[in-house]
């Protein structure tokens, strides 16, 4: 008599899990999204994480495609958000850096840096400055520039009513002119009647000094616009008027 087999029973195997695909991408694109985010406020060091944040992009996009798809996804939106904040940050330090060079906006928010002719204007620490209404003038055959359709003089007066004294070089190169909206070039004419060549004078404490300086203007009359700045970041003062 033989006996009945046992029947084994043989548990089922566990299914393996699925590995994540592309996960490391996913990590990747959200450790650079932070990166250019961070570094987007800091200019030059800002050009190097804006290439980081680019490659996270595009890390992030590829990973979408795989298992960890919320995670690239973030990654993704820090990447874009890196670069859009890169990029405005650079546009407004070229707008700083263009108001700078060219002498910057009169602040409209301040009227005490704004005059007219023969209008006295007076820095907190007891500098003072004023321009005379302008006057007609001949520039003579060497005077520069070359093209001059008419020029126009203004006597421009410094009192030093500070401690120091104060070089009137300062001064002449931080003004700023402008005829109708356009740049005025200034007019060097040493041998004509323009004059217009370059002070360069101590003021003592207490002391006035003028000086005359002349600017190329178009043919017909037009407004005129001076603005002096004694030294970087100091408020300005601005004189308009029909020249």
């Amino acid at each position: 008599m033989t006996n009945p087999t046992q029947s084994v029973h043989v548990p089922p195997q566990p299914v393996p899990p699925k590995p994540a695909r592309f996960g490391a991408l996913a990590w990747t694109a959200v450790i650079l999204g932070i990166v250019g985010l961070v570094g987007s406020p800091i200019i030059i060091f800002n050009n190097v994480t804006v290439i980081a944040a680019f490659v996270g992009l595009v890390l992030g996009v590829v990973a979408l495609f795989g298992t960890r798809k919320v995670l690239a996804l973030i990654g993704v939106v820090l990447c874009v958000a890196g670069v859009t904040a890169t990029f405005a940050a650079q546009r407004k330090a070229v707008e700083e850096l263009d108001r700078i060079l060219d002498g910057g906006p009169v602040s409209q928010s301040a009227p005490a840096a704004t005059s007219t002719w023969s209008k006295q204007h007076t820095w907190a620490n007891g500098l003072a400055v004023d321009v005379a209404p302008p006057v007609p003038c001949t520039p003579g055959a060497y005077a520069s520039p070359t093209s001059i359709v008419r020029a126009v003089k203004f006597t421009v007066t410094i009192t030093n009513g500070t401690s120091a004294a104060f070089e009137t070089a300062l001064l002449s190169l931080g003004d700023d002119a402008q005829f109708n909206g356009q740049k005025a070039e200034r007019v060097f004419d040493s041998s004509g009647g323009c004059g217009g060549g370059f002070d360069n004078a101590t003021v003592l404490p207490g002391k006035t000094f003028a000086y005359e300086v002349a600017y190329a203007v178009g043919a017909q009359p037009g407004e005129m616009q001076l603005v002096f700045e004694p030294s970087f970041n100091s408020d300005k003062a601005a004189f308009v008027g029909q020249a």
